[in-house]
């Protein structure tokens, strides 16, 4: 069996995927267990890095992706829709870039403007009712991001055919 070294980094590429959404989701529950306003602030801070990784990581998944694809089609390249493990897959994870790339970033700003307007105690009344939405959007978020991602695993490995980058 050969695998190609873009193979490994799409291994590498996904457990990056893995670590930004989880380690997402351990610094939104650490946030929300947090009573310091300053606090959350800082943590959600460091939260965007996890989001400037994820971005870097999907990245790395599509590129690594084409070439596993031409790597195992080889010549006959355009026989890859002919399996359909391959197309659920890449539609899935299309659909987790857009869902990462529009709805994360909108729940986190929404998120961050909201502790710094509280953190300065100039707040609504209704601020702290709206922070729980948005903190269950968020929780909704990583829910969907955790299934599509298991969803993923499953088809690239117990799927109908071989992940393409083992041929």
């Amino acid at each position: 069996m050969n695998v190609s070294i873009s193979f490994y980094l799409h291994m590498i590429g996904f457990g990056l995927l893995c670590t930004s959404l989880f380690g997402g989701w351990i610094l939104e529950r650490r946030i929300r267990a947090e009573e310091d306003m300053n606090q959350k602030r800082l943590i959600a801070a460091i939260c965007r890095r996890f989001g400037l990784l994820s971005s870097f990581t999907s990245v790395l998944l599509l590129l690594t992706g084409v070439v596993n694809i031409i790597n195992v089609f080889g010549d006959h390249a355009g026989l890859w829709h002919t399996e359909g493990w391959l197309i659920a897959k890449i539609i899935l994870f299309a659909f987790m870039l857009v869902n990462g790339a529009v709805f994360g970033p909108v729940l986190i700003r929404r998120r961050t403007k909201l502790l710094q307007t509280l953190s300065e105690q100039n707040a609504p009344e209704d601020s702290a009712t709206h922070l729980v939405t948005i903190q269950k959007s968020i929780s909704t978020f990583y829910l969907v991001q955790f299934l599509l991602l298991l969803i993923i695993l499953y088809l690239s490995t117990a799927g109908s055919g071989k992940h393409p980058g083992i041929f």
